[in-house]
């Protein structure tokens, strides 16, 4: 679709086009017909003189030539000019003969078009009384010019006229796309404003913008206002579904395993464990999918982020699984590079995206077997990004599986205990802050995550793509 800039300049194009023609098509009409009128003037006037320069000698009719000459009657002196003088009885006295009759009676002056010797012409033919002795009688006189004087002072109008209508064009064009660009400003700076945001970012527009512009402003701020209470209202629903569900689920497994405690059977005590275990991986699900339900990058209001120590949070997330992993027969090392790893974000969210990678490693490093082995989670900060990485020695995962691992509900070894989300979480908070998401497992080196943030003296870049 073409833009408004483009709209406008066709619609003030178009119409200063159409009146040029016009002008220019007009202008050759009146100049035509002016010119012509004030040459036809002229020629009138050369052939009046003519009676001045006739008298009578003993009857006859003769024409002073002394001072009068064929170039007198030349209007500019650029023209070729023809004349004929003659009597009532058609005797020629002067000029061209062959020059061509007029087309009709000469009660008053005419004017006509004709030709002689190749050459176009334009004539007026007049009568003028005079004695002859004792008589009188009428002597009929045309005087002819040719038309390259008038047809080159119209031209050199049109010509003239030609270049100011251009000029006053460009310059009309110019001062046209001069206004657009003025009045299109605050657009472009609504845009300006709007795409450098976060697609998180849903505070108001508070540009002072034009009276035409505030309806569009207000229509924006009102969509971001409706996607807001859209937000909250999910965030309610997926707390209240959470609150809902993490009560019932945890008091059947309470009461499973009370009541496995009291009952003597074996086989009873078995399915009763199994009720227990079955509640507690639904348990973990339900707190996962909440997680999941809350790290949604499109949910998350990144005006309320804040500069924060990516160090920091790596070790107080490290210091709270490290029990955990111990009693699972693992290790924990964590190692911070450099100092000042600092970037824009929420502290609660990436504590959970660390939780939720060394989990991921502790539960499934060793595939279909428990892992043993040693995770490392690892800070640093270079080339203007800092970098988290969070890797194992177990027995890794194949490039076909390693493309899925974010997918929810996906996992690589269905066996282990997990809800198949805490990648997806991962990722949800790494698109929310800007990051991008490494996954690399070469053969027989375990799985290696590596998240890539933006530090805290960039612009956040919004969801990646």
């Amino acid at each position: 679709m073409a833009s408004i800039r483009s709209r406008l300049l066709l619609w003030i194009g178009l119409p200063f086009s159409l009146v040029g023609l016009l002008t220019l098509v007009t202008s050759y009409y009146v100049l035509s017909r002016q010119i012509t009128e004030t040459f036809d003037d002229m020629l009138l006037n050369a052939a009046e003189r003519l009676e001045r320069r006739i008298y009578s000698v003993d009857g006859e009719l003769r024409i002073n030539m002394h001072y009068f000459s064929i170039s007198t009657l030349g209007s500019r002196g650029d023209g070729k000019i023809f004349y004929r003088i003659r009597d009532t009885e058609g005797n020629i006295l002067a000029g061209f003969d062959g020059l061509q009759d007029p087309p009709g009676p000469l009660d008053e002056p005419l004017f006509f078009d004709t030709r002689y010797a190749g050459n176009a012409l334009r004539a007026v033919a007049t009568t003028f009384p005079v004695v002859r002795s004792t008589r009188s009688g009428q002597i009929e006189v045309i005087v002819a010019e040719s038309t390259e004087a008038r047809e080159s002072l119209i031209n050199e109008f049109l010509l003239t006229l030609s270049i100011l209508i251009t000029i006053g064009g460009l310059l009309a064009v110019t001062i046209a796309m001069l206004a657009i660009h003025r009045g299109l400003a605050p657009l472009r700076s609504i845009s300006r404003s709007l795409r450098r945001r976060s697609q998180n970012d849903l505070e108001p527009i508070t540009a002072d913008v034009p009276r035409e512009v505030s309806t569009l402003v207000a229509s924006i701020n009102g969509l971001m206002m409706r996607m807001r209470q859209s937000i909250h209202n999910t965030q309610q629903f997926n707390a209240d579904v959470s609150h809902q569900l993490r009560t019932p689920v945890s008091e059947i497994r309470a009461l499973a395993e009370l009541t496995a405690r009291q009952c003597a059977d074996p086989g009873a005590r078995h399915n009763l464990h199994e009720i227990g275990r079955i509640a507690e991986s639904a348990g973990y699900t339900v707190q996962q999918l909440l997680t999941l339900a809350k790290a949604r990058h499109e949910l998350v209001d990144a005006s309320a982020m804040t500069v924060v120590d990516l160090a920091e949070i790596c070790r107080q997330a490290c210091t709270e699984a490290i029990s955990r992993i111990y009693q699972r027969g693992q290790e924990l090392e964590f190692c911070e590079r450099e100092t000042g790893c600092r970037i824009m974000g929420d502290s609660v969210m990436l504590r959970w995206l660390v939780q939720n990678l060394i989990e991921n490693a502790s539960q499934h490093a060793g595939g279909g077997q428990p892992y043993r082995g040693t995770l490392y989670v690892a800070v640093a900060y270079s080339a203007q990004t800092v970098r988290l990485r969070v890797s194992d020695d177990g027995c890794g995962v194949s490039p076909q599986q390693l493309t899925r691992l974010t997918e929810r509900f996906f996992r690589a070894s269905p066996g282990t205990p997990g809800s198949g989300l805490g990648l997806a979480i991962v990722n949800e908070i790494a698109r929310a802050h800007g990051a991008s998401m490494e996954l690399d497992s070469p053969p027989g080196q375990g799985l290696s995550v590596t998240v890539t943030f933006p530090p805290s003296s960039a612009p956040l870049a919004g969801s990646a793509k």
